[in-house]
This record gives structure tokens, C-alpha cells and sequence, in this order.
């Protein structure tokens, strides 16, 4: 019996108070005209840690375009060249920053050659370079990390538009707020401006408007990230006036791309009815198992109360596994506990 209880309880998450809350992180993005992507990125924390880690990539997956094979699902293509002009920060703040905000203005650069009190060392990886900030903060303020950096010849270039496909990887800091915006060179109402996002299931998507009605970029945001964001723009080829050294094809691409895309809707369409479809089930086998736990008092037996157990576990870790964490279905694990207990004390 011990050792189902101890079972079950490892099937109940746990939350566990961290000294580090990462409040705000800004992810703040504009196109170049030669197909870069130029990033500033702020992370606010409150809390106290002696190292904060930031682990940027400029690569999607760790391979290298053939200049032949063309996947518009996942390609190397869509790899950026390298990473460069990388610039570390870190000051104490009250939390009001945003993206009006010009945070280079009262900010001391970092020198990763100077490993004294504040400072940063970086580790190239695969796919990117990680960087790890040395800061000393303190429990009851809030500190503000500042990175920023050029993703190069990231844009690729088709036929008839210009392409970005990036993803922002690492997001997995379970931030309060995050928001990415992204900025296109010049603005624009062409209809081969296009936006597609892969990410948590609870972003928001906006466009950003200027005074003429025009496009000038996106704007997303999600609570409580910890997964990896995917921003897809189609661009007319005016866009980027520079491809020199872009990744090129020959093929008329927008509609293949819209293709691929509305593709990945319908899937997440179909995805998230069935997530629905499981969730009312888990929560109706739920109701059911409370209900009939009494009848294990009647018909009890060893096996029985094994099996009984066992099909609470199941139920309970399907709520884990979808991760729909409603509460009250675990626990309903303590129905069937309590019901053995009674019927061991009527027994003594």
C-alpha cells in the first residue's frame, strides 16, 4: 500500500518556490534591408542569483543547406549565417521598461574580457552561443538583462517574395509576460506581406499599424511561456534590397508556403477539438470514479483495491500527460484512500 500511495503522489505536480522570477522578457526584432535580423532582447527578473544564462541561437536545426533539396515544412535554408555584434548589459530596474523605451541610453556595456564583479563569458554551441551573465542581484530588487545581437543573411529569397522563417528557441524561462515584435524595413499594404506564429496555444498576434494604415510589423504576447516561438513572414522583394548573400531558390514560393501553413492550422485545428474531446472525458471519468468509490467499501478485496487504484492513476496521469493540471482530478485519488481507510478502522 505504501508504495502505490507513494505512486500516486508522484503523479501530483508539485510547485517549487524559486529565488528567481522572470517577470517581463522583451524580444524586440527588426528585418534589415540586407537580410538580417538585428535583436534586442530585455529579461526582468526579481530575485537573487549570481549568474543568469541566455542561450541564443541563430540555427533551427544543425545542418547545412545542400542549395537544392527545398522543404518549406523544415529546412537548413532557413538558417541564419552566424551570430555577431554580441552586446551584454545588466543594471537594476523598477520594472517599467518596454519597448519605447531606449535601454542602451542609461546602461554600462559588459566586457567579457574583464572577469571581475560584472561580466559575461560566451559558449558557442551547434546551434548558437550561450551566454552566461554575471550580475549580483539581490532578493527584494529587480534587474534587468539587456542582450543584443545580428543574426545574419537569415531572410531567404524566392521568386516572387522574400522569406523569413525564425524561430526563437530556449524561451523556457516561465516568464509573466513575453512579448516578441518584429519590424519590417519599409511599410507596406501588399497582400504578400503575410504572418503566420507557432507557439503556445494562449499567444496573441497583432499587426502593427502606422498613421497611413500600413504595415510595419507584428506584435505577440504570451503568458507564462516555456516553449519555443516560430515567426513566419512572407515580405514583397522590395523589402530587402540587398541579397547578395542570401539563401536563394527558383520557385514561386507563396502559395506553397500558404499551403504548408493552412496545412498546420487545420492539423491544430483538429488537435485542439480532439484535446477538448479528452478533456471532458478525463473529467467525466473523473465524476464517475468519485461516485462509484463507495462500491469498493461493499465488494472490497486486495485486487480490487489495486486495480481501483490503478485506474485513478491512469485517469490522473492523462490530466498530467495533456496538461490540463485541473486540480480536482487529483484528487480524486483520495476518494478510493479514504473509503480503504474507513473500512480498515470499522475492521480493527
Amino acid at each position: 500500500m505504501k508504495k502505490i500511495l507513494l505512486f500516486l503522489l508522484l503523479l501530483i505536480p508539485t510547485v517549487v518556490n524559486a529565488d528567481v522570477k522572470v517577470l517581463t522578457h522583451l524580444i524586440d526584432a527588426e528585418i534589415e534591408i540586407a537580410g538580417a535580423l538585428k535583436v534586442k532582447e530585455t529579461i526582468i527578473i526579481e530575485g537573487d542569483t549570481k549568474v543568469f544564462s541566455r542561450n541564443l541561437n541563430y540555427k533551427m536545426i544543425d545542418e547545412v543547406w545542400n542549395k537544392q533539396d527545398l522543404n518549406f515544412k523544415s529546412s537548413p535554408i532557413y538558417n541564419g549565417y552566424s551570430l555577431e555584434n554580441i552586446k551584454v548589459s545588466a543594471f537594476k530596474t523598477n520594472g517599467e521598461i518596454d519597448f519605447n523605451h531606449e535601454v542602451k541610453s542609461f546602461f554600462n556595456e559588459l566586457d567579457p574580457t574583464k572577469k571581475s564583479t560584472n561580466f559575461y563569458t560566451k559558449v558557442n554551441n551547434k546551434l548558437g552561443t550561450n551566454v552566461n551573465i554575471n550580475y549580483d542581484t539581490s532578493k527584494n530588487e529587480k534587474t534587468a538583462y539587456y542582450i543584443e545581437y545580428l543574426i545574419t543573411n537569415v531572410i531567404v529569397a524566392h521568386n516572387d517574395i522574400n522569406e523569413l522563417n525564425f524561430t526563437f528557441n530556449n524561451l523556457n524561462y516561465n516568464a509573466a509576460n513575453t512579448l516578441i515584435r518584429v519590424i519590417i524595413p519599409y511599410p507596406t499594404d501588399s497582400d504578400l506581406f503575410n504572418v503566420w506564429l507557432h507557439g503556445p496555444s494562449n499567444g496573441e498576434l497583432n499587426y502593427l499599424i502606422n498613421e497611413n494604415k500600413e504595415k510595419v510589423g507584428i506584435i505577440s504576447s504570451f503568458p507564462k511561456i516555456n516553449s519555443n516561438v516560430n515567426v513566419r513572414l512572407t515580405l514583397p522583394k522590395e523589402q530587402v534590397g540587398i541579397d547578395i548573400y542570401l539563401n536563394k531558390t527558383k520557385t514561386d514560393a507563396l502559395n506553397k508556403i500558404k499551403q504548408v501553413e493552412n496545412s498546420r492550422l487545420d492539423r491544430q485545428n483538429f488537435n485542439n477539438k480532439s484535446l477538448k474531446v479528452i478533456k471532458y472525458v478525463v473529467i467525466i471519468l473523473s465524476i464517475i470514479y468519485v461516485i462509484s468509490s463507495p462500491s469498493l467499501y461493499k465488494y472490497y478485496s486486495k485486487s480490487l483495491s489495486i486495480v481501483y487504484l490503478l485506474l485513478g492513476a491512469i485517469i490522473t496521469g492523462f490530466n498530467f500527460i495533456f496538461k490540463f493540471n485541473i486540480i480536482y482530478v487529483y484528487l480524486i485519488l483520495f476518494a478510493p484512500l479514504i473509503i480503504i481507510l474507513i473500512r480498515k478502522l470499522h475492521k480493527k
